[in-house]
């Protein structure tokens, strides 16, 4: 009897943003750097603003924890590279596009729109929007007007925390994609724990 050797699997290491090429095509298909003009968020820092925020979420995805990671991140992807052609993003430039006030929900809508109008995306009868309310903890930051005290079921406690409602479609066909999002505030802080 012969004896055969276990197979060997090669170590496919694809490096760093080896998804980003398939997220640029999706975001062509939804032509959101159009969008982001139309909604009227335009150059940060010398960069466009939609270039920043791809750059971003394509650090999200690659899980980098922060935005000076994310900017060093930006730095290392072969493709993004090439996208900011020789430019660089620096941290400073991701946290002040991201801390200064843009129309998200406009811009959200004008997705939200452009969603509508693809066939595939299209929510029709017999799809889902899922409502779902994450509360998240934050016991430091006591002057932030979003945080408030909220009973955690899951927890069985009071957490001082923000408290993120979104929307989710999920459509016949397997897709599913972010709709709305809202940080809920509670109305009335007296018996804040009640």
């Amino acid at each position: 009897m012969v004896h055969l050797c276990k197979p060997t699997f090669e170590d496919k290491d694809y490096g760093r943003g080896a998804g980003i090429p398939v997220l640029k095509t999706i975001w062509e298909l939804i032509d959101l750097s159009l969008l982001f003009s139309q909604t009227g968020i335009r150059k940060h820092s010398g960069i466009a603003s939609w270039i920043l925020a791809f750059a971003y979420i394509c650090g999200l995805i690659g899980r980098v924890g922060s935005a000076n990671e994310n900017a060093k991140f930006s730095a290392d992807a072969p493709f993004l590279q090439h996208l900011l052609s020789g430019k660089q993003i620096t941290q400073s430039a991701f946290s002040r596009f991201l801390s200064k006030p843009v129309p998200w929900l406009k811009f959200s809508l004008g997705r939200l729109s452009r969603l509508q109008e693809r066939t595939e995306s299209r929510l029709t009868d017999g799809d889902i929007i899922v409502l779902d309310d994450t509360k998240v903890e934050h016991p430091h930051g006591k002057m932030i007007p979003f945080l408030c005290w909220l009973f955690d079921s899951s927890e069985k406690r009071h957490v001082w925390c923000m408290n993120l409602v979104s929307t989710l479609a999920v459509v016949k066909n397997g897709l599913e994609y972010p709709m709305l999002w809202r940080f809920w505030v509670k109305a009335d802080e007296n018996n804040a724990r009640k």
